[in-house]
């Protein structure tokens, strides 16, 4: 398995939450262990929020990551705090060691820290639809040679996934970490 980044885009009500919770429940069934920064309904997952994810833990191994609205635990405005340096360096960094597939949302891609737009492979840009829960994504792979290329373009059924997570759940930070100097 190869251990991607992939970032979920769309406006607001986009869907980009509801096609994770379908991605949890796919991953799950494949046997996979779920850690998400937003409550999930219908499987076992681990919650965790940015702060811990940021820390490393020695269980964050093995795993798929699956984090909401990510401009609030590494917004590109904050690059210089030790939380998003943690987030975007130390752990993106060490996806691959750490045998993690990382998928997050957010609504404007450079509101993202820089470091984390940088490791980024794939990007879901999702557009809403006539129908709700049944949006257009368009899959785009940044590692092309030629830049940044459409892969796929499809409409998936995400209305069985409506019930999956709390539409509106509020993301936080969790617990904020001490700003410190090297001594």
């Amino acid at each position: 398995m190869d251990y991607f980044v992939t970032a979920i885009l769309g406006v607001r009500g986009a869907g980009k939450t509801l096609l994770m919770a379908a991605l949890a429940e796919s991953f799950h069934l494949e046997g996979f262990e779920i850690v998400a920064n937003f409550h999930l309904k219908r499987i076992d997952y681990k919650y965790a929020t940015f702060e811990e994810i940021a820390t490393l833990p020695e269980w964050l191994t093995n795993k798929i990551v699956l984090m909401d609205e990510i401009q609030v635990g590494a917004d590109s405005y904050e690059f210089m705090t030790k939380r998003v340096k943690k987030l975007t360096t130390d752990f993106v960094t060490q996806l691959r060691k750490r045998k993690i597939q990382l998928f997050y949302t957010t609504q404007v891609f450079t509101q993202t820290a820089k470091r984390m737009r940088m490791q980024t492979n794939f990007i879901m840009e999702m557009h809403k639809s006539r129908i709700p829960g049944v949006p257009l994504i368009r899959t785009f792979d940044r590692s092309m040679p030629a830049g940044m290329q459409m892969i796929k373009e499809w409409t998936p059924d995400l209305r069985p996934w409506f019930n999956a997570y709390d539409t509106d759940e509020v993301i936080s930070v969790g617990e904020i970490l001490e700003e410190k100097d090297s001594e």
